[in-house]
Order: C-alpha cells, then sequence, then structure tokens
C-alpha cells in the first residue's frame, strides 16, 4: 500500500491501518477480521483511492484495515468515473489463476459480477421480507460488481456461485419467505448434535409419513404441508440463502441474532450446520478469492472451501501446540488437513514432533503426513498397522496409491484376521493394484458376512482371468443373499459362458417379481445369451 494511500486514509479519520502480519480469518474472538474488500468498498467511498492496485495479490490478511465500523459508504458523493472496476483486482486474478474454470463450481459462474445493486433495491428487498441486511453483504452487493456487466442469475462465489441479489430466497423454506426470512435464527456454532436433533427431528418423516404425505393430496396434504414448512422455518429461519453447493447443500446468511452476518453451510437433508469461521460475509468472500489465486482451491480432491479454518497451516499448528481447547484442537487440525498438499518441509517437521507426543490426535497427524510425504509417513504407517489396519489401508489407497505394493506382504499377513467389512473393502482395494491376487480373495467368498463375500465376488470381477474361476461364481449364483447375488451376476459381466445359463434361469425363477434389483441385474446378463426373463422361466 502507498504511502499517499495510507495518508489519505488515515487522515479521513475511518481507519486503522497496519501492515505487520496478522491472523485473518479468525475464529470468532469478538473482533472484525479486516480484508481487502473492505479496502476496495473504501476505495470507492472515497471516490477512486487505488487501495487495490497496491496491496499484494495473495493477501491472507498480510495487510489489515481494522476498525470498520464506522465505514459508510454511501456517506460519500462517489466518482463513479474513477471507480477502479472490482473484476480488474482481486477476482481478475482469480480469473488468471482458474484460466481452465477447474475450481469446483467455476465453469456455472466463470468469475461472473453483476452490476451493483442500487440503495433502493436493497431498501426495497429490506421492507418487502422485513429484514435488515448485515453491513457487510449490503456493503458487497452495493459496491463491488461490473457496472457493464449483463445481470445473471449466478455470480462469482464459492461452489456454484453466489445467487444474484433478491433471487432464490426460497432454497431453504420452499415457501413463505416473507415469514420466516425475518424469524429468530436458531443455529448457533456451538449448536450440540443433540440440540440440532431436537430441532431437526421434526422435519424427519417415517416412510409410512412420507407416503401418506404423497398420496392424501385431497384432506391431509394441506395440512401436513403446512405443518412441515412452518417446522422448515423453525430450522432454516432467519437464514438468507447466497448459493448452492451441489446435491442438497447450501450456504447462508445469518440475518439476525448473535450471530447475524455470519455464513453457515447447511443440508436439506438435515446433516448438521457448520458455520464458516470468518466473521463476516466480506472475509469470507475474500478467503475464497484468495484460495482460488493462491491455487489452494485447484485440487483434485474435495476442498469444501468454507467448512474449516483458512489461517496458513504453521498459524494452525503454532496454535494447536499453545492451546488447550479440545474444540481449538480440533479445529486446527481440520484446517491443516484440508491445506493442498504437500505442506513445507519445516511444517512436516513439526507435525513429526506432534506426532512422537502420543496424544489422541496421533493417527489423524500421520493421516495429515501421509498427505505430504508417504516416505516421511511410512515408519509410523508400519508401526500403526497391527494395532490399525484399516487407518493405514485408507492413508495408503486415498494418498500413497502409487506404493500398494509395498503393503502386499502386510495385508496378506493380516488378511485371515480381519473380520469387519470396511477393513477388508480397502484391504482388497491394495490387493487388486497388483498381480495374482485373486488367490488371497477367493477363500471369503464362503465367508459369513454377507458384505465381505459381497466385496469378494467385486474384486474377482475386476481380475482380467476371471474366467478362470467360473466355478465360484457359479456357486455364488446359488447364493441366498441378494445383495451377494446382484454383484455376482454384476461380475459375470462380459463373461457369456454357456455354462451359466442353467443357473440364469434358475434365478429367473427364483424371482416371480423384482427384488432388490435382482431381476434388473438378470435381464442384462440374459441378454447376452439372446434370452429375456419370460423366455428363461420356461
Amino acid at each position: 500500500m502507498s504511502k499517499q494511500t495510507l495518508s489519505a486514509l488515515a487522515n479521513h479519520g475511518q481507519t486503522t491501518i497496519h501492515t505487520s502480519p496478522a491472523i485473518s480469518n479468525t475464529t470468532g474472538q469478538g473482533q472484525t477480521t479486516s480484508s481487502t474488500l473492505n479496502a476496495l468498498i473504501f476505495e470507492h467511498s472515497m471516490g477512486g483511492i487505488n487501495i487495490a492496485t497496491a496491496l499484494p495479490k495473495q493477501t491472507y490478511g498480510e495487510t489489515n484495515i481494522t476498525d470498520t465500523s464506522n465505514m459508510q459508504p454511501t456517506k460519500f458523493s462517489m466518482n463513479k468515473a474513477k471507480l477502479t472496476p472490482f473484476e480488474t483486482q482481486l477476482l481478475a486474478q482469480a480469473k488468471a489463476a482458474d484460466k481452465d474454470l477447474e475450481v469446483f463450481g467455476a465453469s456455472s459462474h466463470k468469475y461472473h459480477l453483476n452490476p451493483p445493486v442500487s440503495e433502493a433495491e436493497v431498501l426495497a428487498f429490506e421492507k418487502k421480507y422485513g429484514v435488515s441486511l448485515p453491513k457487510d453483504y449490503r456493503a458487497f452487493v452495493q459496491t463491488i460488481g461490473d457496472a457493464n456487466a449483463q445481470k445473471l442469475d449466478i455470480m462469482a462465489g464459492p461452489y456454484y456461485g453466489l445467487s444474484a441479489f433478491g433471487t432464490q430466497v426460497d432454497d431453504l423454506l420452499y415457501e413463505g419467505s416473507e415469514i420466516y426470512l425475518k424469524a429468530p435464527c436458531a443455529l448457533s456454532p456451538d449448536m450440540t448434535q443433540e440440540e440440532w436433533e431436537a430441532l431437526s427431528d421434526p422435519l424427519l418423516m417415517s416412510e409410512e409419513d412420507e407416503d401418506d404425505f404423497e398420496e392424501d393430496e385431497e384432506v391431509e396434504t394441506t395440512e401436513t404441508e403446512e405443518d412441515y414448512i412452518e417446522q422448515c422455518g423453525k430450522v432454516f429461519g432467519g437464514l438468507l440463502p447466497l448459493g448452492s453447493q451441489g446435491c442438497t447443500y447450501y450456504h447462508a446468511l445469518v440475518l439476525n441474532g448473535k450471530y447475524a452476518g455470519r455464513i453457515v453451510n447447511v443440508d436439506l437433508d438435515l446433516a448438521q450446520p457448520k458455520f464458516a469461521f470468518e466473521i463476516n460475509f466480506l472475509d469470507w468472500y475474500e478467503r475464497y478469492l484468495d484460495e482460488v489465486i493462491s491455487g489452494q482451491l485447484l485440487d483434485d480432491r474435495p476442498t469444501w472451501f468454507g467448512y474449516h479454518r483458512g489461517e496458513a497451516a504453521e498459524v494452525l499448528l503454532n496454535e494447536y501446540e499453545h492451546t488447550t481447547d479440545r474444540k481449538t484442537q480440533t479445529d486446527c487440525l481440520e484446517g491443516v488437513y484440508h491445506k493442498k498438499p504437500p505442506l513445507e518441509p519445516p511444517l512436516l517437521d513439526k507435525i513429526e514432533k506432534l506426532i512422537a507426543l502420543n496424544n489422541e490426535d496421533r493417527d489423524f497427524l500421520i493421516e495429515i503426513l501421509s498427505q505430504s510425504s508417504y516416505k516421511r509417513a511410512k515408519p509410523y504407517l508400519q508401526d500403526l498397522v497391527i494395532k490399525k489396519p484399516k487407518k493405514v489401508f485408507q492413508y495408503i489407497w486415498w494418498y500413497a496409491q502409487d506404493h500398494c505394493a509395498d503393503w502386499v506382504p502386510t495385508v496378506r499377513e493380516l488378511l485371515p484376521t480381519i473380520t469387519d467389512e470396511e477393513t477388508f473393502n480397502f484391504a482388497t482395494y491394495l490387493l487388486a493394484e497388483t498381480e495374482d491376487f485373486e488367490e488371497d480373495i477367493l477363500p471369503f467368498t464362503d465367508n459369513v458376512n454377507p458384505q465381505i463375500r459381497s466385496t469378494a465376488y467385486y474384486t474377482l470381477g475386476e481380475s482380467k482371468k476371471k474366467e478362470q474361476y467360473l466355478d465360484t461364481f457359479i456357486k455364488g449364483l446359488q447364493e441366498t443373499d441378494t445383495g451377494v447375488l446382484r454383484t455376482v451376476m454384476q461380475a459375470l459381466s462380459e463373461i457369456d459362458d454357456e455354462r451359466l445359463l442353467p443357473y440364469y434361469k434358475a434365478i429367473a425363477k427364483r424371482f416371480p417379481e423384482e427384488k432388490d434389483y435382482i431381476l434388473s441385474n438378470l435381464e442384462r446378463r440374459l441378454a447376452s445369451f439372446g434370452l429375456t426373463i419370460e423366455e428363461a422361466r420356461k
């Protein structure tokens, strides 16, 4: 930031600026976290003081503007001709960093911004719904935008983007937004699982209730629907939906109460809500742009932006070491885990020192180490595998598939002792990455656990030599467990051996009606022999 800009801001008396490194995206201790977007908004209000161009390309809180409580963007006359378009600042950097639109959801919004919203539009929205928009979001929609852009339904933002201002307000409530948007927000960052279940359980219907809800259209459906919408209002009231994360997940803005202005991630399928750690909309949005620019969100893994702390890994590890609060420790490690690997060697050194403490986070720390360096993690994995084979098999499969062969002897040694189906699943994943795994799997087609039998048949079905094990598959076609039987038929895809036909015909007769997708799978197998199910039953 230039001396001229610093002087202008200081003389104005609205803002205190310091340039020493600071922690951004705090966990919420009451202070206002500064943001580059705050600076941009202030720039606009001052008639075009060019703050943004002087800021570093990746801010991460290194340039901080504090005490933004007195900022009033509409208080000053705005010289539109001098405004520095936001799109040429951070957003342009994000576009350049993700020119191929690889960040999840970017192909939907393409880093587009709508024109800023007028004061009249904001006031009309607030009047219609009886709400007062949090100042950070209000300032954003009025100040940040592209005056020359076409107004579209979706704007640049996390996941599939931000909904255009004033749209999609019913995404969480279905209807009745005029009532429930202003209702008290019942959510909090400290809500326990038990508290969430007590609030949300009335929305859960039994299968019988769902059937009644769908079938009884004339008498009871309206009442039930009204009750359901009212309960939705209790669960999601006081939240303004901002955009979709895909499936049933949304990010929303808290409109009232203690946590007004915070972002919360919610799920219409009623997974417990998760508050973003940023204390206002602008810090949350800037973090998104920073993580696009830095490449943090250019990752093959699910990044789950906004669900974890955003500070630098070294900051998080330092706080983890120096706090005794268990939730804070967990939050810190979750934040480190979600950093794009590999972490720098000094951070891995620290992680190894923490592993040596043998505390309750040891396994998780080994997992974090495995993400960045298989070589450094291997000794800890070898030590852990006897007691916790499932975790080790998972870590190898998730983070070090190129090294599956290293673990085949260990897997073979432990295989006879495995009774847990998930452990067996991951053991087969490792084995199937090597040659000649079939003989290791065969005994498990007779396991007492049907899920293990099903996995065994599935794994054999992945073999390039599966035709050699036709007798084993024929045994599987006589299974009484429908889940196993279905897997056997799927595993026999592309095998047209005539010896299978009598057993397919027997299945057709055993199942006069569809059950667990047996007949739909059988239909595909019979088609390769030119037969229908009806013909097979004759």
